[in-house]
C-alpha cells in the first residue's frame, strides 16, 4: 500500500502541473476580447486604436476591430476615459490618472486625485491641462500634469458628469451627464463658469465629440442612440438608433468616422460622419 501511494503522488503532481501549464497556455494563446469597452483613442505612434476595457482593467489595441491584443494588463483598476497625447495614453482610472508610455507598454506615472471617487472621462486643452469628470462626486478636476496642481469645480447644473469634449474655438469644454434629461453643459476655460449650452430631453448621456465640421455628437443610454447637432446648431437629429449602452464615443478624423463602444454588448460600431 505504501509503495502504491508513493507511485500515485508523483503522478498526481504531474497531472496538476500539466493542468496549470495548459491553463496558462490557453490564456496566452487565446485572443483578447472586449470586456465592457468604455473609451477609444488613436495611437498616432503605432497607427492603431486603443480601447479601455473597464470590465477586466485592461487596455487593448487593434487596427481593424476584428482582432484585439493587450497593451496593458496590470496596474489598472477600472480604466474608463482615455486620451492619447505626445506618445502617452492618459487614463481616468477611479481615483488616479494613469500615464502610459505606449512604446514601452507600461505605466510610467500615476497622478493621485485627492477626493476623487469615480473618474470617468478625460480631455485636454491646447496648453496640455487635463480635464477629468468624476461621476461619483459630481465634480470636474483640472490637472496640470507638470506641476501636479489640481483644481476641482462643481455646479448645481452638473450631476453625474460623464463625457467631456474640448470646444477649441470657444475655449470651453462640453460636458454631458448620466442623468435623466441631461443638458449639454459648457465650462468656460477662462472664467471657470458652467452654463447650459443646450437643453435635451434625452436620458443618461455618456459620450460627446465634435467632428472637423463642428458638428456635435452625443450618446444616450436611455434612448439607445447617437444624437447629432448640425453646424447651425438650430436642431437635434436622431442620427443612429438601436445602440445598446453606447459609451464614450470617439471621432476618428482620418476616416471621418464616429466609433461607438457598446458597453454591455462588448462590441464597437463604426459610422461614417458624412
Amino acid at each position: 500500500m505504501a509503495k502504491n501511494k508513493k507511485k500515485i503522488i508523483p503522478f498526481v503532481i504531474v497531472i496538476i502541473v500539466l493542468i496549470i501549464a495548459i491553463y496558462f497556455l490557453i490564456s496566452v494563446i487565446q485572443p483578447s476580447s472586449l470586456d465592457n469597452p468604455e473609451s477609444i483613442a488613436w495611437d498616432e505612434t503605432g497607427a492603431r486604436f486603443l480601447i479601455s476595457n473597464t470590465g477586466n482593467g485592461k487596455i487593448l489595441y487593434t487596427t481593424d476591430f476584428n482582432q484585439y491584443d493587450i497593451l496593458i494588463n496590470e496596474g489598472l483598476t477600472n480604466p474608463r476615459g482615455i486620451k492619447f497625447r505626445s506618445d502617452t495614453l492618459l487614463v481616468a482610472d477611479n481615483t488616479k490618472i494613469q500615464v502610459i508610455d505606449v512604446k514601452q507598454a507600461k505605466i510610467v506615472e500615476s497622478i493621485n486625485i485627492p477626493g476623487s471617487k469615480m473618474l470617468n472621462d478625460i480631455e485636454c486643452d491646447k496648453e496640455g491641462l487635463l480635464y477629468c469628470t468624476d461621476t461619483g462626486i459630481d465634480k470636474l478636476f483640472i490637472v496640470n500634469p507638470h506641476t501636479k496642481e489640481i483644481k476641482d469645480f462643481s455646479s448645481p447644473l452638473m450631476s453625474k458628469p460623464n463625457g467631456i469634449a474640448f470646444d477649441g474655438p470657444r475655449r470651453q469644454m462640453f460636458i454631458v451627464c448620466f442623468k435623466p434629461a441631461s443638458p449639454i453643459l459648457a465650462f468656460n476655460l477662462d472664467t471657470y463658469n458652467f452654463s447650459i449650452f443646450k437643453e435635451t430631453i434625452y436620458d443618461n448621456l455618456d459620450g460627446i465629440v465634435i467632428d472637423d465640421l463642428g458638428r456635435i455628437y452625443y450618446s444616450s443610454w436611455g434612448e439607445k442612440c447617437i444624437l447629432l447637432i448640425p453646424q447651425e446648431q438650430n436642431r437635434t437629429i436622431l442620427w443612429q438608433e438601436d445602440l445598446n449602452a453606447p459609451a464614450d464615443i470617439y471621432y476618428h478624423a482620418l476616416t471621418n468616422e464616429i466609433l461607438v463602444p457598446l458597453f454591455d454588448d462588448n462590441e464597437i460600431k463604426r459610422f461614417k460622419a458624412d
